[in-house]
C-alpha cells in the first residue's frame, strides 16, 4: 500500500536527498539521527533551525527561510551553537 503524503514531506523528502548527495566528502562515518520529536534548536551562522543528525565532525540541520521554505544542509561541528528555547529564533513550523 502506498500512504499518500502532504506536500510538505514531499518537499523534505527530496530536501533530505539532496542532502545526502552533497555529504562532505571528508567525513565518511555513519551518520546518527537524533529523534523527530527530540531534536536540538541551534544556530549556525545567524540562522536557527533543528539539528536532524551528525557524524563525527559535521551536522544536519534543517530550517525555514523567511518565506517558509524548507532547507536541509550540512555545517561544520565547529559552526553549530545549540541554544535554548528562550534564544531561539527560528520558525515554528519545523
Amino acid at each position: 500500500m502506498i500512504k499518500g503524503g502532504a506536500p510538505e514531506d514531499i518537499e523534505r523528502m527530496i530536501a533530505r536527498m539532496a542532502a545526502d548527495e552533497r555529504r562532505p566528502f571528508d567525513d565518511p562515518a555513519a551518520i546518527r539521527e537524533f529523534p523527530k520529536y527530540g531534536r536540538p534548536l541551534v544556530k549556525v551562522a545567524g540562522i536557527y533551525g533543528k539539528a536532524v543528525g551528525w557524524t563525527s565532525m559535521y551536522g544536519l540541520i534543517e530550517w525555514l527561510d523567511s518565506s517558509g521554505k524548507y532547507h536541509l544542509g550540512w555545517a561544520h561541528s565547529s559552526s553549530i551553537k545549540r541554544v535554548s528555547p528562550d534564544e531561539w529564533k527560528g520558525a515554528s513550523g519545523l
